[in-house]
């Protein structure tokens, strides 16, 4: 599957290292946003969809901010958090976020990496 900006899906992130059984690296899927479309390689850069809002560069992320899926509790885009991700690491796709609110994510990126 390609993944184009916009879409929100759920990607494996490892935990702490050697937490799993026999020293194994656990793994747990976490929502990002896609704010690129997917290369050749399948690769593509993202930004955290979080629960908690209390970060500074944060964006509430509503029921009307999405194209198609559905939220299953309060959301945050957290535009000072951003993941390369490649399209192996994705076990689902659970929405599409209107333009809109991309718009108003890359207007933060700046802002929240520190650049001009």
């Amino acid at each position: 599957m390609r993944y184009l900006s916009g879409d929100i899906i759920h990607i494996n992130f490892p935990m702490d290292e050697g937490d799993g059984p026999h020293g194994q690296a656990r793994f747990k899927a976490r929502p990002v946003l896609a704010i690129t479309d997917a290369d050749a390689n399948g690769t593509f850069v993202t930004v955290a969809v979080s629960s908690k809002g209390q970060h500074q560069h944060t964006l509430e992320l509503t029921a009307t901010d999405l194209a198609q899926g559905r939220l299953r509790e309060r959301s945050y885009v957290r535009v000072d958090k951003m993941y390369t991700v490649n399209a192996l690491a994705v076990q689902a796709k659970v929405g599409v976020a209107k333009p809109d609110l991309l718009l108003r994510v890359r207007k933060l990126l700046c802002p929240a990496l520190g650049c001009k």
